[in-house]
């Protein structure tokens, strides 16, 4: 048979077991916030104790996000706007800095051009370094105050320059002289109708006009002597082969 109601009896009980059951009760742990969303005001915090927070869909801070201890990024990351960093910052892998950006740390610069720059030192986008008096061309030619290195390996410092191209290679002066390498050996020339110096393996000149003293293992030659008809006055020492002008009468 079943259980018979009782009109006259109160519901006290009951009220006291829903009470104990609200007492006791964790509804947050299987709660849901729906499009009315939860709100935290008056300086009240949310403090997770020994467990984790994950957003699946879009997290928004307005104001400031403070974090200590490690924080991990998976994924694109985009920051607008300026971005701080102090102490050591350690990059794996490649940086890329798109949409011309320009890099800047201390007296370092990096262009979106190309062109960078060290402390006084300059890269232009085509590739010239220079650093005070100093250039280093992309063409490979080079200066160093009045010190400058062409193409052709031409060093010039000043009014001096070493050749390789002129005969075959010399050092050559502003005011016309040379040293000079050639097929008949060193030669000292002083260009515009000067005198020259040759020496090769043979012999060694020394000529001026049509004047010329030839030493050779032959022995010496004289050259455009001029003539006269006065008495000799010459004498050559034939043992120490010296030339002696004689005051000798005749």
């Amino acid at each position: 048979m079943g259980a018979v109601n009782n009109l006259n009896a109160g519901n006290v009980a009951e009220i006291w077991r829903a009470i104990r059951a609200l007492q006791v009760a964790t509804p947050m742990l299987s709660a849901s916030i729906g499009a009315g969303g939860l709100r935290v005001y008056d300086g009240g915090v949310i403090t997770i104790e020994n467990g984790g927070l994950r957003v699946t869909g879009t997290a928004e801070i307005i104001g400031q996000l403070i974090a200590s201890g490690v924080v991990d990024f998976t994924g694109d990351v985009t920051i607008s706007g300026p971005l701080n960093v102090e102490g050591l910052m350690t990059l794996v892998g490649d940086l890329v800095v798109a949409s011309g950006g320009k890099i800047t740390a201390g007296t370092i610069e990096l262009n979106p051009d190309g062109s960078a720059k060290f402390g006084s030192m300059t890269i232009s986008p085509e590739g010239k370094i220079t650093s005070g008096a100093a250039e280093i061309n992309p063409d490979g030619s080079v200066k160093f105050g009045n010190l400058t290195i062409d193409t052709a390996g031409k060093v010039t410092a000043g009014g001096v320059s070493l050749d390789p191209n002129y005969l075959s290679g010399s050092l050559r002066f502003d005011n016309g002289t040379y040293l000079a390498a050639t097929p008949n050996g060193a030669q000292l020339v002083k260009t515009g109708g000067g005198g020259a110096v040759t020496v090769s393996s043979t012999q060694a000149d020394i000529g001026a006009g049509a004047g010329a003293v030839i030493a050779s293992n032959s022995g010496v030659t004289l050259l455009g002597l001029p003539t006269t008809a006065l008495k000799p006055n010459l004498y050559i020492d034939p043992t120490t082969k010296l030339l002696y002008r004689s005051t000798a009468s005749f």
